[in-house]
């Protein structure tokens, strides 16, 4: 925990640095002043506003098709999860906690296989985040360590489809449960020889489908504020971004504060190599904080209208 409060603390002093300590803030302002009254520009903050439920459809089609050994989650009840799984999931690292607001909308399937299944859809999406990270750090890396971050690279990736191609070797953890709890537990490692390797595979094309996504929305909200950078050039550093937010531990009701900051440090580096202002890292900033308010805020705040939906108490056996 006292980590965590370092790291919130250190990003929003490094936001304060960078904006009320920086000499270019009248430039700032005038620019996010500029933005809101460009119609090309609020038109950009619309579409990627109106990219949000295409985000969490396919969340939902992930979470479906994750938890689909235990039960078959119609498409509607399942789009409600996800949102009441963000309210809940709102005071945990990482987003780590949304299953809580999830596995209690099912109705038949078992709960803690629910959340365990959960489980593997995060993995994709990492999977994915890290990939792509890995090959946006090459493009960032100076051409003296190029080899080791290739190696290095290619060791993360390969290692994690390993793992993930061959999830059911996680049924094997039960042999480190003592023994007079092991009967217990063993029904619920097993859980985990339940997908084929088409079905992992759908699951993490899904997850990239949804990267694409959440990609876009930050790239339309990017030239939203008129920072200039193409597609590409945007991606880049974007995809760097989402790998530190990946490894850098967090609660998401503070996650604004630590995004921010990595954004404007990450950015600055990019602009820099680019040869462009790097004071255009402040509106990547800003665009960066719509982007958290649209799919993290926002949907948080319609869950809190579908937690009576949940199930926390019912009666009947739990396979």
């Amino acid at each position: 925990m006292a980590i965590k409060i370092i790291i919130v603390l250190a990003g929003c002093w490094f936001i304060y640095d960078k904006i009320f300590d920086n000499q270019d803030i009248t430039e700032m302002w005038n620019s996010v002043k500029t933005s809101f009254s460009s119609p090309k520009n609020v038109m950009l903050m619309v579409l990627a506003f109106v990219l949000m439920p295409v985000n969490m459809a396919f969340e939902t089609r992930k979470w479906q098709k994750s938890v689909k050994p235990v039960e078959a989650v119609p498409f509607r009840r399942a789009f409600i999860a996800i949102f009441t799984g963000i309210t809940a999931g709102m005071m945990f690292p990482n987003r780590t906690g949304d299953f809580l607001g999830r596995i209690f909308i099912l109705e038949k399937g078992n709960r803690l296989k629910a959340a365990m299944l959960t489980f593997v859809g995060n993995i994709a999406q990492m999977l994915v985040t890290v990939s792509l990270g890995c090959v946006a750090w090459l493009f960032c890396t100076k051409e003296k360590y190029y080899w080791y971050v290739l190696i290095l690279s290619l060791i993360i990736i390969v290692l994690g489809y390993l793992l993930y191609f061959n999830i059911h070797i996680l049924r094997h953890l039960k042999r480190l449960i003592p023994m007079r709890w092991r009967p217990r537990t063993e029904k619920y490692m097993e859980i985990f020889g339940s997908y084929s390797k088409r079905d992992l595979a759908v699951i993490l094309l899904i997850a990239l489908g949804k990267y694409i996504v959440y990609s876009f929305q930050f790239v339309l909200l990017i030239w939203a504020f008129d920072v200039p950078l193409n597609y590409f050039e945007a991606m880049i550093p974007i995809m760097l971004t989402y790998l530190l937010m990946t490894v850098i531990p967090f609660v998401t009701i503070t996650e604004i504060a630590v995004r921010g900051s990595v954004c404007i440090f990450v950015f600055e580096k990019w602009l820099s190599i680019k040869g462009i202002s790097t004071s255009f890292s402040l509106m990547v900033a800003s665009a960066s904080t719509m982007l958290w308010l649209y799919n993290l805020a926002i949907p948080a705040i319609i869950g809190l209208f579908y937690i009576r939906k949940l199930k926390f108490m019912r009666r009947g056996y739990e396979s």
